[in-house]
């Protein structure tokens, strides 16, 4: 699950050269006194208490509006304080009154690049490198936009061309780590990153990328190591907030459930740059479940559709501890609402909104005070840490979400018609295929060999445009996968639950229609990395004890897997003809 929630999450990788470059400010004929003195008191302010500097820069602006200067210290302070919008108005406005400045077009691709605008960060970056061609930072932030753009071997051949003049600095190191990682090769990455840091052992950014990238071949031992490593001297609050997530994911890989959630509460905190702020007034809960009985209590949904799919596998224990004398009230995705409700009538069920600022995401429940507020509130993932410490702690039960009975009667009616034999739903890809994202799927031309398995009929689970991959598996292997065309695959969620529960089995990796198929207790085959979290070290979905999970042996080696999916398909096909 990604930030979009429907695959395995790729921990956002700190490789970009993130220094904001702040302006000397010394005496100009230009620039009023006054306005220098303010710029002075700023500056010294920033290094300890950033809203304070952000009143006086601000003030200089005031002071002087035609001040390139001030408008660079002001943008500087804002970016510190992720005030994003706000930042990019002063830099630009710097940028106009002094298009000379080298340092602002690099501030200004920095934040470009926060805000998603990919493009326009490498048009900054360019300018900037063209201003101060030698500039290491200059080459790092120019191949991270190349390389999120997925231009990798321009990107690479930058950070060489740099290497080869600067062999002793780390930071270029790393950053043609990353370019290899996300081109799908992290076990020559961790050549990179191990180089970065014998050059600086202290370097903890690398320690974090090395970390990434042997979770990602599988050493998680080594993994949890070099976090650790990080951790004893990350730089910034923010940072240690993105290595401590990062942690966890792995120790919940490795099976280390208990401090794996403990760890994982640092999504929660502000330091974490993906935080969710939650606009909700009632106090938290703290974690003690004695705290609960007999209260009226609020579980928002966190992150994105997979995570409030997998985590309500709980919600019944939260439900007990509750007890009849209180309420549970669920905020979750407005999709999830008609499931949700009927899978646990005695809550309130309703949905949460869900909007964006300055680079940060707000969650408000606005239906809460009109059924009289809560006690208390918790995010959904702290079901996990309260109630699925260990693995033990996992029932051994198929399902926990009750499907439409009317809605999967009849899907079921359609899927009789399409013919005789199994009915497999199958799933193959992200509905947003960036470069980052596509290495945790298998390619659609390695589903060949289970497509043609002979007696099954395939439907598809796949939501997004899927006409090229329709068309590819009637024209070339013969083998149609149908559709339900009166089914949406992407809003209605109740319908794809109720789809899932009538499949025979369905096929793919953890997004949102696996999830939903495995938490009504149908039969699903997942495609995860080991190191994928959910799996727990379990190598299978402990949330779905009937599901299966098929994991590649070796970083890529998707055809090898598929040809496991095919030929466990089969075996399941003779059984059942047997029986």
């Amino acid at each position: 699950m990604t930030p979009q929630q429907d695959q395995p999450e790729g921990r956002a990788l700190k490789d970009a050269a993130d220094r904001r470059l702040m302006p000397k400010v010394e005496a100009d004929d230009s620039i009023q006194r006054k306005t220098i003195a303010i710029l002075k008191r700023a500056l010294k302010a920033a290094e300890t208490h950033n809203e304070k500097a952000i009143d006086l820069a601000q003030k200089a602006v005031a002071t002087d509006p035609s001040s390139g200067l001030a408008h660079h210290v002001a943008g500087v302070t804002l970016d510190r304080a992720g005030r994003l919008s706000q930042a990019l108005q002063h830099y630009e406005n710097a940028w106009r009154l002094t298009p000379e400045n080298a340092d602002i077009y690099q501030n200004l691709g920095l934040v470009a690049w926060k805000l998603d605008m990919v493009d326009a960060a490498e048009k900054f970056f360019r300018l900037y490198r063209k201003m101060r061609p030698n500039s290491t930072d200059g080459a790092i932030n120019l191949a991270g936009a190349l390389r999120d753009k997925g231009q990798f071997d321009d990107a690479a051949q930058i950070l060489q061309t740099s290497v080869y003049a600067n062999m002793a600095e780390p930071t270029l190191w790393n950053a043609l780590g990353t370019v290899l990682l996300e081109s799908g090769d992290p076990g020559q990455a961790v050549t990179f990153y191990n180089e970065a840091i014998r050059l600086d052992p202290d370097f903890a950014r690398g320690w974090h990328n090395l970390a990434y990238a042997l979770d990602l071949i599988g050493d998680l031992p080594g993994a949890i190591s070099a976090f650790e490593n990080a951790l004893e001297s990350p730089g910034s609050p923010g940072d240690a907030a993105e290595m401590r997530h990062g942690l966890a994911h792995t120790l919940l890989a490795d099976g280390q459930v208990a401090r794996g959630w403990d760890e994982y509460a640092v999504r929660l905190t502000r330091d974490y740059n993906k935080s969710t702020v939650f606009l909700i007034k009632a106090p938290r809960w703290e974690g003690d479940t004695g705290e609960l009985k007999g209260k009226r209590v609020l579980l928002v949904g966190e992150q994105g559709l997979g995570d409030e799919i997998l985590f309500m596998n709980a919600a019944r224990d939260l439900q007990d501890v509750i007890g009849p004398d209180g309420e549970l009230m669920i905020a979750c995705t407005r999709r999830l609402v008609p499931l949700f409700q009927r899978s646990f009538p005695d809550a309130h069920v309703g949905q949460h909104g869900t909007f964006e600022a300055e680079g940060k995401k707000f969650r408000a429940v606005t239906w809460l005070e009109e059924q009289g507020g809560c006690d208390v509130w918790l995010p959904m993932g702290e079901l996990a840490r309260a109630f699925r410490g260990e693995t033990a702690a996992f029932p051994d039960r198929s399902g926990y979400m009750t499907p439409d009975p009317e809605c999967v009667a009849a899907i079921k009616a359609q899927l009789d018609a399409i013919g005789p034999g199994p009915k497999v739903g199958i799933v193959w890809k992200s509905m947003l295929m960036t470069t980052q994202r596509s290495k945790f799927f298998s390619p659609f031309e390695q589903w060949r060999s289970v497509l043609e398995t002979p007696g099954v009929s395939f439907v598809s689970l796949q939501y997004g445009d899927t006409a090229d991959e329709l068309a590819r598996a009637e024209a070339d292997y013969g083998v149609k996968i149908h559709q339900l065309d009166d089914l949406d695959l992407k809003d209605d969620l109740d319908g794809v639950a109720a789809l899932g529960a009538a499949l025979d089995l369905s096929i793919g990796p953890m997004n949102a229609s696996t999830n939903l198929a495995a938490s009504t207790g149908a039969d699903v085959w997942f495609i995860a990395y080991k190191s994928h979290w959910p799996l727990l070290g379990a190598g299978r979905l402990l949330w779905y004890p009937q599901t299966r999970a098929f994991s590649p042996e070796n970083w890529g080696d998707w055809k090898s897997t598929m040809g496991d999916i095919a030929s466990a398909l089969k075996q399941r096909l003779s059984k059942e003809k047997a029986a």
